[in-house]
């Protein structure tokens, strides 16, 4: 996306105030792209960001979506439903939403559509799962371009998932470790998965495609877990066992960690089967970049939070020059892969 007469490209960012909207939207002002920043509550993120700008956004009111999407030449489909809140049928609300929203971004002439959903597993997928698959589905069926990137952990303050095996690395002495901890996945930092989505924002490609965004690492559930107490100082006592279903597990990690009990019992279901993409997915547009091994990325998010905020920003710059030039037509720089 190039500028036009001289205008900066105005970007929406749904989920602004959320886990990785919050640190994307510094990182495409720095790029010097527009960013709207979408949210329900714009006295409320203002107050939060008052050196960011807001427009009031409700993804199931059309005339909201209509009005934050007007003057925009693209937007990043941040958002889902999982905890909402009281939504019974959120994969339903989810699906519906993205629905809305692509008619909206179709009429108001986007450019592009940037989504970040989930991978897809060895096996049947959770409900939270499908409908990360789905709402990716039916925003790529739109009339707009869109680019959907596909995740399984995010490594970093805030991420949901990540504070859940934090606190279980955290807080208990020993731990009864079920099969289901036995699955493999690939977590990601959030300094590579921003880096991710600001070069699919304008990287050369036609039409609408999925793309897996693995970490470095291929590694078990538990061994996650281990690797996180052991950057805490910690060595919990482990035992195997036999038989423990996700949703019995469920129960515990509610007393043990601060999740919200619904979403951690999302989570979990979700570990039943590997999350391995069968290539390196996105990163074969960006040879040689270098991704954050998991323990940089871990102790990085352990960090307080202003030394979270400063390290991801330290790692974004130094990682500028793979982020997509805002001229197109410029080549994407390429060099060795760094040493781990």
């Amino acid at each position: 996306m190039s500028n036009v007469a001289g205008r900066r490209r105005r970007v929406l960012v749904t989920g602004a105030t959320g886990f990785v909207g919050s640190h994307l939207h510094p990182v495409l002002v720095s790029r010097g792209y527009d960013v709207l920043g979408g949210t329900r509550n714009v006295a409320r993120a203002s107050q939060a960001h008052p050196d960011r700008v807001f427009v009031h956004l409700d993804l199931h009111d059309p005339a909201s979506v209509k009005a934050a999407l007007d003057g925009c030449d693209a937007a990043f489909y941040l958002v889902h439903g999982m905890n909402s809140g009281g939504e019974a049928d959120y994969a339903k609300a989810e699906l519906d939403a993205a629905l809305g929203f692509r008619e909206a971004a179709a009429a108001a002439g986007l450019e592009r559509i940037v989504y970040l959903g989930g991978m897809r597993p060895a096996g049947p997928p959770s409900r939270h799962l499908q409908s990360r698959l789905d709402t990716g589905q039916c925003l790529r069926e739109g009339v707009v371009p869109t680019i959907e990137l596909q995740a399984s952990m995010i490594v970093g303050r805030g991420s949901e998932s990540f504070r859940m095996v934090r606190d279980l690395a955290a807080r208990l002495p020993g731990m009864l470790l079920p099969r289901w901890l036995r699955s493999r996945t690939q977590p990601i930092g959030i300094a590579d998965v921003v880096t991710a989505l600001v070069h699919a924002l304008a990287m050369d490609v036609l039409g609408s495609v999925a793309l897996a965004l693995p970490g470095p690492e291929t590694m078990q559930a538990r061994t996650i877990i281990m690797r996180i107490a052991r950057l805490l100082g910690r060595r919990p006592v482990l035992v195997d066992v036999p038989v423990l279903t996700p949703w019995l597990s469920s129960w515990w990690i509610r007393l043990v960690t601060r999740s919200d009990p619904r979403v951690a019992a999302e989570l979990v279901e979700g570990l039943r089967y590997d999350i391995v993409s069968p290539d390196e997915g996105f990163w074969t547009r960006l040879p040689g970049y270098r991704r954050q091994p998991f323990d940089e990325a871990a102790r990085l998010a352990l960090a307080g939070e202003a030394e979270e905020i400063s390290g991801i920003g330290a790692v974004i710059e130094s990682a500028a020059e793979w982020l997509t030039p805002r001229d197109p037509s410029a080549p994407v720089p390429t060099r060795p892969m760094s040493a781990s």
